[in-house]
């Protein structure tokens, strides 16, 4: 679970020029390699690189070319300040924090409804490995604002339509899934304009189009090293990233990620370094990248085969790095 400050929304457009399929370094440097992922330039040529600020992080979306690039800016930056405002726990106005601390009962956005549903859904496939329920022990260990009783159950909330509901002190966390959903958000908003874009929040990252070249080149990062572990194309679908390359507890020698195990209500101990996962929407992507850390690599390489996704284990050993991937996974390797 990975929450985000309140902070303004912005957007912006700029140029850049790029050749052959060298990665983009102003995207890299940007941060994604401390998220695991690097989009890679497809193209050789001119294009548009929108950027901007959302969810106490950076956004940006790359393109051959939009009619009116700024006002494709304000869109995206519109449509990511309402998911701001619907699922920002740190924001006392927005829906999230009215449901967790006023009523047991509420009427919901449409964005909010879809991210909930989505979260419960993905709880109950995974066996509650991703558990939309965990804020409070996120909060413990300082990586969020959600407050309750740390022993909470994901089968208390129920959403029906519009209408949230929740049983006793439960409290809902959508951070572990909603910079997904707000990828997915632009990638509708963009395909009204062309079929080619690369879209980034926060390392979430959504991409169609450019089928010629073979889809979209994107690197997987190596945590130890910070370079490119593997390179994947995508032509239609989305990838995600959990690592604790930046959020980490480091207490009595070992290292803690701050993905918080459901079952113990502690950070995930182990040796993995990062699970990457394609799927076809940035939210299930993201979902499915706590899910399957949660789960180690085993049991997370058979549910990942069950659900149909792509999923890549970076293991620590005393030598480096060891991975497992899947089929599913192997067919985007470029």
């Amino acid at each position: 679970m990975r929450c985000w400050p309140t902070a303004a929304l912005t957007g912006r457009t700029s140029t850049m020029m790029t050749s052959g399929s060298r990665p983009t370094r102003r995207l890299v440097l940007a941060g994604l390699a401390g998220a695991g992922l690097m989009p890679g330039a497809a193209l050789a040529g001119e294009r548009l690189r929108l950027s901007g600020r959302a969810f106490g992080t950076d956004w940006h979306v790359v393109t051959p070319g939009l009619t009116d690039p700024r006002a494709t800016a304000r869109r995206i930056a519109a449509a990511l300040a309402q998911v701001d405002r619907a699922m920002s726990p740190f924001r006392p106005d927005s829906e999230i924090t009215r449901f967790n601390t006023l009523m047991p009962a509420i009427q919901v956005s449409p964005d909010f409804a879809r991210v909930a549903e989505a979260a419960l859904a993905t709880a109950q496939a995974s066996g509650g490995a991703f558990d939309p329920t965990v804020g409070p022990a996120v909060h413990r260990y300082g990586f969020g604002p959600i407050t309750g009783p740390e022993r909470a159950d994901w089968r208390r909330i129920a959403c029906e339509g519009d209408r949230l509901t929740r049983e006793g002190a439960v409290t809902l966390d959508l951070c572990g899934i909603a910079k997904g959903y707000a990828a997915d958000r632009i990638a509708g908003l963009l395909r009204a304009e062309t079929g080619d874009f690369l879209i980034e929040i926060g390392g979430e990252i959504r991409a169609e189009g450019l089928a010629a070249d073979g889809g979209w080149p994107i690197g997987i990062a190596d945590p130890l090293t910070g370079g490119v572990h593997d390179r994947i194309r995508l032509s239609r679908g989305a990838v995600a990233t959990s690592g604790d390359a930046v959020n980490r507890i480091d207490m009595g020698g070992r290292r803690y990620s701050h993905t918080i195990d459901p079952a113990t209500r502690a950070p995930v101990r182990g040796d993995i370094a990062s699970v990457s996962v394609i799927a076809e929407t940035a939210m299930r992507a993201d979902a499915l990248a706590t899910a399957l850390w949660v789960m180690g690599e085993e049991r997370g390489l058979d549910f990942a085969q069950a659900q149909g996704v792509g999923v890549l284990y970076l293991i620590r050993t005393e030598g480096g790095l060891r991975a497992a991937s899947n089929a599913a996974f192997a067919a985007h390797l470029a």
